[in-house]
């Protein structure tokens, strides 16, 4: 993507995020959490990891549209979740550029090569939006190695939140490739001792390439997400779609990676419902599990 492009396509996502009450003066309009007012309330950590291509500052915004999409469904919620304090984090998922990210997310899923994952999706041409037909008409390289640094970082950040003294409940709601990294994180936490309680890590998985969903976590995957449909198409176990942008006209923007982006995905209906939904069921769970 080149600069201009970048840029334009952050002033679009501002403009979204703005439409949907993203803006300085908007957080007045949050109500504080009541509960991180009480000292002996539960906390739980909510992490955001982002997905493929994804720099620092993008990740950033999406794990704000994320907070602040919480925070203004938490007053309906079930009272076991507003009776908790949520404090929120990012587990960064560095961006290698698209080419590897991409080749990355299919060695992770089953062990693929680079020709195999590209040739698959290329020979299907169900990918159509412009920055994910320049990936896919680039020369195939050498996958290069699952970052296992990444995964011990992320799982060692959940293990700590869990452990005493902070004795917090974890969600992890992950987009894209991140699913496939909180899978792994999700079974490094569980494979050390001693072992958190079972029930105290949780995933709400968003446009997920993975086949599954570790700890028996939600997910939401749009149908119409053209970039996931191509995964699917060469990896038929990818979990099925089961949400959607209904006639969205974010769908028609480049902006938007053809239906995949997490901006897009709590932004449109019902998927943004969805989500939200999701994530206050996986905290109800989370409420009846002690850390410590």
């Amino acid at each position: 993507m080149s600069v201009v492009s970048r840029k334009l396509s952050r002033v679009l996502w501002l403009i979204v995020l703005v439409g949907a009450g993203w803006c300085p003066d908007s957080f007045a309009q949050v109500q504080p959490q009541s509960a991180c007012q009480i000292a002996t309330a539960p906390r739980t950590a909510i992490y955001f990891v982002n997905g493929v291509t994804t720099t620092l500052d993008e990740a950033r915004l999406n794990g704000g549209k994320l907070e602040l999409e919480f925070l203004n469904k938490l007053p309906t919620m079930a009272p076991s979740v507003q009776a908790m304090c949520h404090l929120f984090f990012l587990n960064i998922n560095p961006t290698a550029g698209a080419v590897t990210d991409f080749l990355e997310a299919g060695q992770q899923r089953l062990g693929l090569t680079s020709t195999a994952v590209w040739t698959g999706l290329e020979g299907f041409g169900l990918v159509t939006s412009g920055a994910i037909v320049q990936v896919l008409q680039r020369p195939l390289t050498n996958a290069d190695q699952i970052d296992q640094a990444t995964i011990t970082r992320h799982a060692a950040a959940y293990r700590e939140q869990i452990a005493a003294p902070s004795c917090r409940r974890v969600l992890v709601v992950p987009h894209s490739q991140g699913n496939l990294y909180s899978n792994a994180s999700f079974d490094n936490v569980f494979s050390q001792t001693p072992n958190p309680p079972v029930g105290t890590l949780k995933i709400v998985g968003v446009a997920t390439p993975a086949d599954t969903v570790r700890g028996n976590g939600l997910y939401r995957t749009s149908s119409t997400d053209l970039l996931i449909e191509g995964i699917r198409r060469v990896l038929p176990g990818t979990l099925p779609p089961n949400t959607n942008w209904s006639f969205s006209p974010l769908l028609l923007s480049p902006t938007y990676s053809g239906g995949h982006s997490f901006i897009g995905y709590l932004t449109a209906e019902p998927s943004r419902t969805q989500i939200l939904m999701d994530m206050e069921s996986s905290l109800v769970a989370l409420a009846s599990v002690n850390p410590c």
